[in-house]
């Protein structure tokens, strides 16, 4: 419980904690307990000590502030407060008289403007009155230069240059009035002094432009006499010397050069007549030969070169000499450049003549000269120029006029071969001559091939595209009836026999095979030279490019022997060989768009392409043995030098490109023709039905169509081929589009049937007369699959213990692969125990086989 203190007490504990921050020391005191009655006397203590406190105060302040020290202290003050009025009034003073200074500047100042301004004043009336005495004596020059204008030129100029001088030195002075007065003065004069000048100048150098007459004289007969070079010197220092010399030429040119160069249309030029001081250009001459005419261009421009004085003859010279050149090079030299060798003597002279003419302009130390000798330098390289555009120009009338003009002609090949040996016909690198048999296997060799295959192993094979080891093996599989049907297709000579081989039947031989197994001497013995004969048409376009070819050829050669090796043009040679190569590419550039306006002209492209290719061959085989008897260098014969071997592959290729094209675009019109078909189904439904026969039918007209604009064309050969491929894409169509059907009605085959009885008569395109002028069907040997097409019209209305008859005991297996023929079964007839059984042969049989 706390403990209960008195107030005095509590006031003592509460006084030392206000006084000195002490707690109280016994715990009695801090928890003793502070009644509401102890306050007063709280208070009351706490005032007591405050009081105290301030007298402590007051008495400490008395101590410590001394008398004698506050007294000093108030003496001090007493003198600052002197000391500052002291210096108040000594900055009044010092302000007052800043002010009066200020003052006296002001009239300093005045004073020194107003003398500056008498000094400036008598400057300018010095300056004035010295102006005025320059401006007094440039008047003076200017009337002495107006009296001397009359009759003394180049005193009146000097005096005119002195007084412009005269008024470059004005100074402030040029802007003035009287300045500008004495400028526009001047200036007329000037112009007095360049017209009179320039009369003088006319006066000298004459010009009539209507008569076409020019007089040049050396001095004017007046007083005092003035020469030419007067004139010339005081033009010169007027600056109107250039423009008097541009005039001059611009009537020289008018007046004699332009007569003189320029052709008329009566093919006259005018006549130039040089008589001392006078040239004139009098009437016209016939006489428009090269020589002449730089014979007298070189008189007229020693005319000028003699009469004017060289500060105007080298400045003419400068315009004057390339224009003639550019006339002179352009419409005279260049033209009379011979195309041909047999003028190229007369041209001869004409460079002589050109390079004396180089000569005199040297002589007369005129510019000019290295542009003449430059263009008769650069002879050989314009005559090739001109003959290269001149082979071009004939190459592209050749082609335009040529395509219109047919020629027939005749292929000629000789091979031995043995007897009874499957012919190959023709160059193996050569395609148009075995395309007819590379492809001509046989149903023997469609037999294990879809349709498609068939067409794209026929387009290889036409064009040579099957590697050696492929071609070898076709040929080895070819049937006897290949090469009969050959001879009578090429229509053969038997050197040896004097008859044509026998043929067979292409049913019952297809599977014999040439014997390529006798003994060597044997086979010696059995050889036999055969003559291949054929025709086709082509145009006049090869045999023109040919005389082309074979006239640039000649002249290279004869600017190889030594009367011509020394001729201006002779280095060309070179280049001429380079001609042939630049004529066949401008043939196969431009032959599409020519022979695009002809009908069937991708064929006539393919033709003139071989024969133009086969004439080059000829021609450098014959050019070779020409070369053999001659005694040139082996470098300068031409059969050397001829590097056409890649030109003429490329002629092929372009043939074979063009023979391309050209069907591809026919056997797209015969597949889209085909396409109208839907695929034969429902080919015996309205509407379908005709839609199926309507395609038939334009199918086989289409073919028939391109028979007759072929065959006037292509070879007979190169025609079978072709149609046989027309055919065989068409029959390809067709068998697809069958096998591709997954069930036939009895009444959708006999309609199929029917189709395909529509396309077999186009075998009549392929009839060719036999041996014994029997009529024979080569249908098969130019569309492979036409066997196979047949056989398929057969099955279509055939029974099916027939179908399994052809193919265990027939030849149906030759064509038909089994899963072939089976899905045509299964599509065919119904199910059946019967349908099974056969199938079941079928497969069998094939793997025996």
């Amino acid at each position: 419980m706390p403990s209960t203190l008195s107030a005095q007490e509590l006031g003592l504990a509460v006084l030392q904690f206000v006084e000195h921050g002490a707690y109280p020391e016994t715990e009695g005191i801090a928890s003793a307990e502070l009644p509401a009655a102890a306050l007063p006397t709280l208070l009351n203590s706490l005032g007591e000590a405050r009081e105290n406190v301030k007298v402590y105060e007051n008495r400490l302040h008395t101590e410590l502030t001394v008398a004698p020290d506050v007294d000093g202290w108030i003496a001090q003050a007493k003198q600052l407060q002197a000391d500052i009025a002291r210096s108040t009034a000594i900055a009044q003073e010092i302000v007052r008289q800043a002010d009066v200074g200020k003052n006296l500047q002001v009239h300093v100042d005045d004073a020194s403007s107003k003398a500056d301004l008498l000094e400036n004043e008598l400057a300018f009336n010095e300056t004035l009155s010295t102006t005025l005495a320059q401006v007094q004596d440039i008047y003076a020059l200017l009337e002495g230069a107006q009296n001397a204008a009359m009759g003394r030129t180049l005193q009146a100029i000097e005096k005119l240059e002195a007084a412009d001088v005269a008024m470059a030195q004005l100074g402030d002075f040029k802007n003035t009035r009287a300045v500008g007065l004495l400028h526009n003065h001047a200036s007329e004069l000037k112009t007095a002094i360049i017209e009179d000048a320039n009369e003088c100048w006319n006066a000298l150098i004459y010009v009539d432009p209507s008569a076409r007459h020019i007089t040049i004289k050396d001095e004017l007969p007046r007083e005092p006499p003035i020469s030419i070079n007067t004139v010339i010197d005081a033009l010169t220092r007027l600056d109107a010397l250039k423009p008097a010399i541009l005039r001059f030429y611009k009537v020289f040119n008018d007046t004699v050069l332009n007569p003189y160069l320029l052709m008329s249309r009566d093919l006259t030029v005018g006549k130039i007549s040089i008589a001392g001081d006078d040239v004139e250009v009098s009437g016209v001459t016939t006489d428009v030969s090269i020589p002449t005419l730089l014979t007298g261009l070189s008189d007229v421009l020693e005319y000028l070169g003699t009469r004017l004085p060289p500060a105007i003859s080298i400045p003419l010279s400068e315009i004057l000499m390339p224009s003639i050149n550019s006339r002179l090079l352009t419409g005279w030299l260049e033209p009379a450049i011979p195309l041909s060798l047999e003028g190229m003597q007369s041209f001869e002279q004409v460079l002589g003549h050109v390079l004396n003419l180089a000569d005199n302009v040297e002589e007369l130390g005129w510019s000019g000269k290295s542009e003449l000798v430059s263009w008769v330098e650069r002879t050989p390289r314009t005559w090739l120029a001109k003959r290269r555009e001149a082979a071009l120009a004939a190459t592209r009338r050749q082609i335009l006029n040529g395509v219109s003009e047919r020629r027939v002609v005749e292929r000629v090949e000789t091979q031995t071969v043995q007897r009874g040996e499957v012919v190959v016909t023709g160059d193996q690198g050569n395609e148009d001559w075995n395309a007819a048999w590379d492809n001509g296997g046989g149903p023997a060799n469609s037999s294990t091939k879809r349709p498609q295959q068939l067409e794209d192993d026929q387009e290889a094979s036409a064009w040579g595209l099957d590697d050696e080891a492929q071609v070898a093996g076709q040929n080895s599989n070819k049937p006897d009836e290949a090469g009969d049907a050959g001879d009578d297709a090429w229509g053969w000579d038997d050197a040896d026999e004097g008859k044509q081989s026998t043929a067979a039947s292409p049913t019952t031989n297809r599977n014999q095979r040439p014997n390529a197994n006798g003994d060597r001497n044997h086979t010696d013995a059995l050889k036999r030279e055969l003559t291949l004969k054929e025709t086709y048409t082509v145009t006049a376009v090869p045999d023109g490019i040919v005389e082309i070819i074979q006239q640039v050829i000649l002249d290279a050669e004869a600017l190889g022997r030594s009367s011509l090796s020394q001729s201006p043009v002779a280095p060309a040679t070179n280049g001429l060989y380079t001609l042939p190569t630049l004529v066949l590419a401008m043939y196969r550039a431009t032959a599409s768009t020519y022979y695009s306006k002809c009908e069937a002209g991708n064929m006539l492209v393919y033709n003139d392409s071989g024969r133009l290719s086969d004439q080059l061959r000829d021609f450098l085989q014959q050019q070779a043995r020409k070369d053999q008897s001659s005694n040139s260098s082996p470098d300068a014969k031409p059969s050397s030098r001829l590097k056409l071997d890649a030109d003429m592959k490329s002629l092929d290729a372009f043939g074979k490109r063009a023979y391309t094209k050209e069907m591809e675009a026919q056997r797209t019109i015969l597949q889209d023709l085909l396409d109208g078909a839907l695929g034969f189904s429902n080919c015996t439904i309205h509407p379908f039905a005709a839609e199926c026969e309507n395609a038939v039918a334009m199918t086989v007209d289409r073919i028939r169509e391109v028979q007759r604009q072929w065959k006037d064309i292509l070879s007979q050969s190169n025609l079978l081929q072709a149609l046989g491929s027309l055919l065989l894409t068409a029959t390809s169509k067709i068998m697809v589009d069958i096998e591709d059907m997954s069930d036939i009605s009895e009444e959708e085959s006999k309609q199929l049937k029917h189709f395909c009885e529509e396309m077999n008569k186009l075998s009549d395109l392929f009839m060719q007369a036999g041996p014994e002028g029997q009529p024979r069907d080569m249908t098969g040997v130019y569309c492979p699959n036409w066997f196979k097409f047949q056989y398929l019209a057969e099955i279509l209305d055939s029974l099916l213990a027939d179908i399994k008859y052809l193919w265990t005991e027939g030849e149906l297996k030759l064509e038909f692969e089994a899963e072939e023929l089976i899905d045509l079964i299964e599509a065919l007839f119904a199910e059946s125990e019967y349908r099974r059984r056969a199938i079941g042969d079928i497969r069998r049989s094939s793997i025996v086989r």
